[in-house]
């Protein structure tokens, strides 16, 4: 620093100042955080109720030939092959 600059005089910063800003950015990346986990757990949820619905519409119907079956069939009553 050269002799000629001047000083700059600082502020005094009140700590609770600091403090109240810091809890208010705290505050708004946990909210963030919580929202985004909902959603992903939302996402996660749908995915898996989903997939089993696919699971109970594929296991209704006959692999071999797409015939509909009835719960708990042994063997399809279309082409008669074994379930």
């Amino acid at each position: 620093m050269d002799k000629t600059e001047p000083k700059k005089e600082e502020k005094p910063v009140k700590i609770e100042k600091v403090a109240e800003d810091a809890g208010e950015l705290i505050g708004k990346g946990i909210r963030k955080t919580c929202s985004v986990a909902k959603s992903f757990g939302k996402g996660l949820v749908d995915a898996v109720d989903k997939r089993e619905e696919r699971k109970d519409a594929s296991s209704l119907a006959c692999p071999h030939c797409g015939a509909s079956l009835q719960p708990n069939s042994k063997f399809c009553p279309s082409c008669g092959k074994k379930q």
